[in-house]
């Protein structure tokens, strides 16, 4: 037994200041108010203990990806996000070839069945080229069964969440068989009206991708995709709060509209996270981050969009033109921001693991501090600043 006390505990029922833990290997064993029941391992005066965070939606970090390169390149992306807290990482790819797609999901199942990740998550390739962000529109197509059937075979039954534009060809037909297929079916990437959108959620979509990017814009006469999945009880929100994608009124009316039980902080971090500004890949196309924000260089269904760096890789001129490109930050960076931006901690703790646990049927594993799910749990200073990470009762060296 390892005994935790003296800090902030955050649990579903609210904060115990202080509060304790008591961990039996990798398991939480009990979670209590007050002072310790007997001399604590662990002094945690003067932090915050939240459970470890549950990233549904991340491409890369580190100066690696999920969506190109080795096995060992994926694994040191997982491995850069669990040590900054998120102890559950949902390995997510973008738009590409549909070889290319299958080779990776084999590749990210292998990683999913060594506890690595939690699965998979495909942003694409069924998406709207109207609202393609900074994916590849050449590689888009209509939702079609044959394409999904492969991609759900290569995944092995790891494929968790698949994202889609509803009112695309097929799209029904696909959210039905999805349904089926136990794989969570998010509404993304569209230019869906909200009449479109509410038939797709009768149909079976249960979830946002990063809620107003890669969406028509709200409007009050025509809501469009991000009214319907606001207002629909079953429909879980993501939004990347990391201050870039959304303005701070934003994310507060999204939590409002939501929320704690239907807001779900994610990342959307690709490879640049946590390394140097300079040139990077995001699948096919090709990045530049500046001032830690990331824009596509140029995209190859426009021409006239086009970005220069210098030989070393740093940044030269840049065109402001450039959709944002995923982000730089860590789940950390987010909730640490969405705390800032007004949010209450419980709320924001159980946006970025009570509730994405959820998604992905993990609630009986991980995902909060109670007794009988896994000792994940993050350690963070007044500023919510990560100062150690526990991932199954084993601590991480944090940078």
């Amino acid at each position: 037994m390892l005994l935790l006390a003296g800090g902030r505990v955050v649990t579903p029922g609210g904060v115990l200041s202080p509060g304790w833990i008591r961990l039996a290997g990798p398991v939480i064993d009990a979670v209590g108010p007050g002072d310790a029941p007997e001399p604590p391992a662990v002094d945690l005066r003067g932090q915050w203990v939240l459970p470890g965070f549950v990233d549904l939606h991340v491409h890369g970090g580190g100066g690696a990806s999920f969506t190109e390169g080795t096995a060992d390149d994926a694994r040191k992306a997982a491995a850069f996000h669990c040590a900054r807290g998120s102890t559950t990482v949902l390995a997510s790819l973008v738009t590409a070839p549909l070889a290319e797609l299958e080779a990776r999901a084999a590749l990210l199942a292998d990683l999913a069945d060594a506890g690595v990740v939690a699965g998979l998550h495909l942003e694409g390739p069924f998406l709207s080229p109207a609202r393609r962000g900074a994916q590849d529109r050449r590689h888009m197509i209509a939702p079609d069964m044959a394409a999904f059937e492969r991609l759900q075979a290569a995944a092995r039954g790891h494929l968790r969440i698949i994202t889609l534009a509803p009112e695309l060809p097929g799209a029904t037909r696909l959210i039905e068989a999805a349904r089926r297929a136990g794989v969570t079916v998010a509404v993304g990437h569209t230019d869906a009206t909200a009449e479109v959108t509410l038939a797709a959620i009768d149909a079976g979509a249960t979830h946002a991708t990063h809620l107003f990017n890669g969406m028509r814009p709200l409007h009050h006469r025509e809501p469009g995709a991000v009214g319907a999945l606001l207002d629909r009880a079953e429909v879980t929100c993501e939004v990347i709060a990391d201050g870039v994608h959304l303005h701070d009124i934003a994310i507060r009316l999204a939590a409002r509209a939501a929320g704690p039980g239907r807001l779900v902080l994610v990342s959307d971090a690709m490879a640049a996270a946590g390394v140097p500004d300079g040139r990077y890949l995001l699948g096919s196309m090709r990045v530049i981050v500046a001032g830690g924000v990331a824009r596509l260089l140029e995209d190859p269904a426009d021409p006239g969009l086009t970005g220069r760096a210098g030989s070393s890789g740093r940044v030269g001129t840049v065109p402001q033109a450039g959709a944002i490109a995923g982000s730089t930050a860590t789940l950390a960076d987010v909730v640490r921001h969405a705390i800032a931006a007004g949010l209450p901690v419980l709320d924001v703790a159980a946006a970025a693991s009570t509730t994405p646990a959820r998604v992905l049927g993990l609630a009986d594993r991980t995902g909060a501090l109670r007794s009988g799910l896994a000792a994940d749990l993050v350690v963070c200073d007044d500023d919510f600043r990560p100062s150690a990470v526990m991932r199954q009762g084993e601590w991480l060296a944090v940078p």
